[in-house]
């Protein structure tokens, strides 16, 4: 009769011992899971902090008045208006023209001693455009074709005769009236200005572009 006894009371002190076991390894599972994604975040947290600081340091390289590629995907494109075909081919920005003829890979001008800075608080933003005539029945004014940024400030071709002293080919200075046309304008702008955009106010339609 004791023997029934102690065989129940046996079986339930195994039992409670298995469960409490299970009970201990899903609790060192659990902690060990989240130790594991503590220590991905820290990581993540260090690349950010990494990539950051890469990128402070290139823009302290760069430096107050460094040259400035603009990247817009769509140089190169036509844009059409008023009978006038219009391409933005490039745009460089640069408040020391000493060397910029020679970033742009022309030739011929490493021997040249030319230079020319830009006013204080101002920097020159170069534009090299295509423009024909295609049946249009107005004339282009250079007084007319405005640079705008983004707190409305509104630039017009400065006097860029400087630019074939850099070796460059500069866009004529008279008034267009017919054919192709194709070369580099200078405007002296606001050093940190932002939002360029080149319109031309043609009486059938407005020409406009960001650059």
């Amino acid at each position: 009769m004791k023997k029934k006894v102690l065989l129940p009371l046996m079986g339930a002190v195994l039992a409670a011992g298995l469960m409490t076991g299970c009970g201990g390894s899903n609790d060192t599972k659990e902690e060990s899971t989240k130790t594991e994604s503590a220590a991905e975040a820290d990581s993540e947290d260090e690349a950010d902090a990494a990539d950051t600081d890469e990128a402070d340091d290139e823009e302290d390289a760069g430096g107050d008045k460094a040259h400035v590629a603009r990247t817009n995907s769509n140089y190169g494109d036509v844009v059409s208006a008023a009978g006038w075909n219009i391409t933005v081919e490039d745009v460089e920005i640069n408040a020391s023209l000493e060397n910029v003829s020679v970033d742009l890979g022309y030739t011929g001008v490493e021997t040249s001693d030319y230079k020319k800075e830009a006013d204080a608080g101002k920097t020159f933003c170069l534009i090299k455009l295509k423009i024909e005539k295609d049946g249009s029945k107005e004339s282009l004014d250079w007084a007319n074709l405005k640079l705008t940024d983004s707190e409305g400030n509104e630039y017009t071709r400065t006097d860029d005769e400087f630019i074939t002293e850099l070796g460059m080919i500069r866009m004529a200075g008279t008034t267009l009236n017919f054919g192709s046309n194709e070369g580099w304008i200078a405007f002296e702008i606001n050093e940190n200005a932002e939002g360029l955009e080149l319109s031309y106010p043609f009486e059938a339609e407005a020409y406009n572009y960001a650059l």
